[in-house]
């Protein structure tokens, strides 16, 4: 448990750097262009890479904390042998989604290795990797939630429970 804490631990502070940074890029960006009549050239691209990794890591954050919303009324209704049923069926589909974000993203990884971005002269491969990381770690996640629900009394009473809209 000390070990996923750490990762947990690492992957905010990780989104928290790039948020950052992200923010800092795009705001003197804008300073330059409207003050200097200029710009920095890669500014725009690299932040572009920073948000798809933010949003990326963000959904491995949600789905840890299952945070994502969902509709679970129904679910929460049905006795305890039917919510695993429905979880264990729900679970399954999304393994199956990020069975093909996994497969796009290590072909598009591949195919752009030796390719590289106009203004920052970064490997394309880095943008399409976090698929590659985000498919497995969300994949990691589902399985421990699959253990807990099926062999951790009275867990999938918490795992069933999405957070709702507002």
């Amino acid at each position: 448990m000390k070990k996923i804490a750490k990762v947990e631990w690492a992957i905010s502070n990780v989104m928290a750097l790039f948020l950052a940074l992200m923010g800092l890029l795009v705001f003197s960006n804008v300073v330059l262009r409207y003050v200097f009549n200029s710009g920095l050239a890669w500014a725009e691209e690299f932040s572009r890479f920073l948000f798809v990794w933010v949003v990326f890591l963000g959904a491995i954050g949600a789905l840890k904390g299952n945070q994502h919303l969902g509709f679970s009324s129904l679910v929460e209704a049905l006795p305890e042998a039917m919510k695993k049923v429905c979880y264990v069926v729900s679970q399954s589909m999304m393994m199956l989604c990020l069975w093909v974000l996994f497969d796009g993203s290590l072909e598009m990884t591949l195919l752009t290795v030796d390719s590289y971005a106009p203004a920052t002269g970064i490997p394309l491969a880095c943008m399409y990797g976090i698929g590659v990381i985000t498919s497995i770690g969300m994949f990691l996640i589902i399985c421990c939630n699959l253990y807990r629900a099926l062999f951790v009394k009275g867990a999938i009473d918490k795992l069933v429970h999405m957070k709702e809209s507002e």
